[in-house]
C-alpha cells in the first residue's frame, strides 16, 4: 500500500507540473498578444484559476509525502524522541479528521453542482469536476496521514512502556473527545464569542507547539470554532467553499510562477556570476569580499523572492572565497546570513505577496515600495562590515585588485539577470501586466536565459519545477487554514473589539506600533516569515487600520521585522543555512557574527519609522 501510494503521489503530481509549465506559457502568450497585437486571450483569467487548483491538489499529496508542509518544531524538538513520536501520532490523527471532512465536503459540493448545473462566468467550464479534483487530492493526503498515523504508532508502541502509553493516549483522547464534543455542539458549554476565540488561539498554539503543520492546524480550530460560535452546517459549508475559493484564487496564482522564476534563476548558476560581478568592484577593499557578499545578495535577491534562497546560494558561493583569502568566519558568515534576509525585501518579495493576499493590498506597489529601503539595508549591513574590519582588520584582509576593463567586463555575464530584473519590475510599473503576468514573464525570461547559457539539463528542470510544486502546495494549504481561520476569528468580533480597546486605551499610534513590532520580533524567533504574516495578519490588520497607519508602509515594516527574525535564535531560518554551509563553526560564534548585523537591521527599522516616504516615495509615484 505505502509503495501504490508513493507512485500514485509522484504520478499526479507530475501532472500537476506540466500544469504549471501551462500556466507559465499561457500568461506569456497573453501578455505578447495583448501588448503586441492588441488580441488578448479571452477568459485567461478562469483557464489560470482552474490549472491553479488543480495544480495544488496533485499535489499537496506529494508535498506531505516529502514532509514540506511547514510545522514549528520550535518546543517539539526540545523533547525526546519518545515524546516527538507519541505527539506526532495525535497531530496526524488531528489532520486526517480535518482533511476526511475537506474530503467529504468536496465530495458533497460536487455532487451538489452537478445537479444544479454550475458553470463558470465567461468560459461556461462547469464547476463540480474542480470539487472532485479537491476530493481526490486531500485523500491522497489523507493517505499519507493514515501511513504517518501508523508508522509512529508503531512506533510508540516499541519505544514507549505500556504504562506511560496508556496514559497518554487516555488522556489525549478524553481531550479531544470532549473539544470535539463541545465544538460540535453534543455537549453545551456557553462561553460568548469573544471568548471562544481567546480558547481558539490558545488552542491553536497548543496544536503549533505539538508540532501540527500551520495550515492544518489552522483549517482544524478554524472548522471547529466556526461550528461553535455558528452551527455544524455552516461549518461544513464554509470548509468546502473555501477551500474551493482559495485554491482558485487568480491572485495566488503569482506565487508558483515567482517561485519557479528563482528556481529557473539558482539552477542557471546565475549566484556565481553574481558574485563574480560583486567581487570583481567590492573585493579589493577592506572587508571587501564581505562587501560583494552583500551586494551578490541584493542582486540575487532581484530574482528569488526568498532569504533562505538567497543566504543558501550566495553562501555555497561567497564562503570559500572568504575562507581562501582568510576571512575571520564571524564576518564571513555574518554577512552571508544578513545579505541573505534582502531577499524578503527586494522585489519580488513572496512575503509582500502573501501580506498583499491577505490585506487586499496592490502587490505591484508593495514590490515598489520595498526598492528604497532595500537600498538602505543594504548601505547599513555593509556599515556593519565596515565597523567589524576596523575594530578587527584581520577579520576581513582587502582581496587581489581588479583593472577597470575587468569590472566593467564583468557586468556582461548578468545581462540576462539585469534585463529581467527591469522587464518585469519596469513591466508592472509603468503597467504593461499584472504581477501575476509578470511573474510569467519573469519565469520564462529566466528559462530562457538558462537555455541560451546552455544550463539546462532535464534533471534540473524537474527539479525546479518539483521544488515549486512542493513550495506552493505548502503556502496554499496553509492559505486555506488561514482562511477558515480567518472566518471563525470574524464571527467571533475579537479583531473589532481589540482595536476599539486600544483606540479607547489612550496608547498612542507609535505605542501600539512598538508593541506590534515586539511582538513580531518575538514570533520571529520561532517561527519562519511567511507563517508568521499568514497566522497574525488577520488579527493585527485591523488593529493597524484602526490607527491609521498606512498600508503599503507597515507592509515594508513588517518585512524588515521578519528579516530580522530570520537572523535572531532559536529558530531564524538563515541561521539553519549557515549552520548547513559551515558545520564545524559553533552556533554561539554564527550568533556573534550576526549581532553587528542585527543591530544595523533594527537601526534601519527604527529609520523607515521615522521616515516613511522612504518606502512610499516610489508608490506613490506609480499612482500618478
Amino acid at each position: 500500500m505505502r509503495r501504490f501510494v508513493s507512485r500514485l503521489c509522484e504520478m499526479v503530481n507530475g501532472g500537476g507540473m506540466l500544469l504549471l509549465l501551462g500556466m507559465m506559457l499561457l500568461l506569456v502568450a497573453e501578455v505578447i498578444l495583448a501588448n503586441v497585437f492588441n488580441r488578448p486571450i479571452a477568459a485567461s483569467y478562469e483557464v489560470v484559476q482552474f490549472m491553479l487548483v488543480t495544480m495544488v491538489f496533485f499535489g499537496i499529496g506529494y508535498t506531505a509525502l516529502k514532509g514540506g508542509h511547514v510545522a514549528v518544531d520550535f518546543v517539539v524538538s526540545r523533547l525526546s524522541k519518545r515524546a516527538q513520536v507519541a505527539l506526532e501520532t495525535v497531530t496526524a490523527a488531528l489532520g486526517l479528521f480535518i482533511f476526511v471532512v475537506i474530503v467529504w465536503q468536496s465530495v458533497e459540493g460536487a455532487i451538489y453542482l452537478r445537479a444544479k448545473g454550475e458553470t463558470s462566468y465567461m468560459l461556461g467550464i462547469p464547476t463540480y469536476p474542480f470539487y472532485w479534483i479537491i476530493a481526490f487530492g486531500s485523500a491522497l493526503l489523507a493517505w499519507t496521514l493514515i501511513l504517518q498515523f501508523v508508522d509512529t504508532f508503531r512506533t510508540a508502541l516499541e519505544s514507549l512502556s505500556n504504562r506511560s502509553l496508556l496514559i497518554f493516549y487516555a488522556i489525549t483522547l478524553i481531550t479531544v473527545g470532549l473539544l470535539l464534543a463541545v465544538s460540535l455542539h453534543v455537549v453545551a458549554w456557553k462561553m460568548s464569542p469573544t471568548m471562544a476565540g481567546i480558547v481558539g488561539i490558545m488552542l491553536l498554539l497548543v496544536l503549533l507547539a505539538a508540532g501540527m503543520p500551520l495550515g492544518f492546524a489552522m483549517a482544524l480550530v478554524g472548522f471547529l470554532g466556526y461550528s461553535y460560535v455558528v452551527n455544524v452546517p455552516a461549518a461544513l459549508s464554509q470548509v468546502s467553499k473555501t477551500t474551493f475559493a482559495v485554491g482558485s484564487d487568480y491572485l495566488l496564482s503569482v506565487l508558483p510562477l515567482f517561485i519557479l522564476m528563482g528556481q529557473f534563476a539558482f539552477d542557471s548558476g546565475i549566484s556565481q556570476d553574481l558574485y563574480d560581478v560583486a567581487y570583481k568592484w567590492l573585493g579589493r577593499l577592506k572587508g571587501g569580499l564581505a562587501h560583494a557578499t552583500i551586494g551578490a545578495c541584493a542582486l540575487f535577491a532581484a530574482i528569488s523572492g526568498s532569504s533562505v534562497a538567497t543566504a543558501a546560494a550566495m553562501g555555497t558561493v561567497s564562503l570559500p572565497a572568504m575562507v581562501k583569502y582568510k576571512y575571520h568566519h564571524k564576518l564571513a558568515l555574518g554577512s552571508i546570513g544578513a545579505g541573505g534576509t534582502l531577499g524578503i525585501l527586494i522585489p519580488p518579495s513572496l512575503v509582500f505577496v502573501l501580506y498583499g493576499i491577505m490585506t487586499e493590498q496592490s502587490i505591484g506597489k508593495l514590490f515598489i515600495s520595498g526598492i528604497l529601503p532595500a537600498i538602505v539595508m543594504t548601505l547599513l549591513y555593509m556599515s556593519a562590515v565596515v565597523y567589524m574590519v576596523r575594530i578587527n582588520p584581520g577579520f576581513g584582509p582587502p582581496g587581489p585588485s581588479t583593472t577597470w576593463s575587468e569590472r566593467f567586463f564583468s557586468i556582461y555575464k548578468i545581462w540576462g539577470m539585469l534585463f529581467l530584473f527591469l522587464l518585469v519590475m519596469g513591466g508592472m510599473y509603468v503597467g504593461w501586466f499584472t504581477p501575476t503576468q509578470a511573474a510569467a514573464i519573469g519565469a520564462f525570461g529566466a528559462l530562457v536565459v538558462s537555455l541560451v547559457k546552455r544550463r539546462v539539463t532535464r534533471k534540473g528542470l524537474s527539479s525546479c519545477l518539483l521544488e515549486t510544486g512542493k513550495t506552493t502546495a505548502m503556502l496554499v494549504t496553509i492559505f486555506i487554514g488561514a482562511m477558515i481561520f480567518n472566518y471563525f476569528i470574524a464571527v467571533t468580533t475579537l479583531p473589532m473589539e481589540l482595536a476599539q480597546w486600544v483606540t479607547t486605551s489612550g496608547l498612542s499610534r507609535y505605542a501600539v506600533l512598538v508593541l506590534v513590532l515586539l511582538l513580531y520580533l518575538f514570533l520571529g524567533c520561532i517561527m519562519d516569515s511567511a507563517s508568521m504574516i499568514i497566522l497574525t495578519i488577520p488579527i493585527i490588520y485591523p488593529l493597524i487600520q484602526a490607527m491609521q497607519f498606512d498600508p503599503i508602509w507597515f507592509g515594508v515594516i513588517i518585512v524588515v521585522t521578519c528579516e530580522i527574525g530570520n537572523l535572531t535564535p532559536p529558530v531564524g531560518l538563515n541561521i539553519f543555512v549557515l549552520q548547513s554551509i559551515a558545520p564545524r563553526v559553533p552556533v554561539v560564534d554564527i550568533y556573534r557574527g550576526l549581532f553587528p548585523f542585527i543591530v544595523m537591521a533594527i537601526i534601519g527599522m527604527i529609520i523607515l519609522i521615522i521616515f516613511p516616504q522612504i518606502s512610499l516615495f516610489l508608490p506613490n509615484l506609480m499612482a500618478k
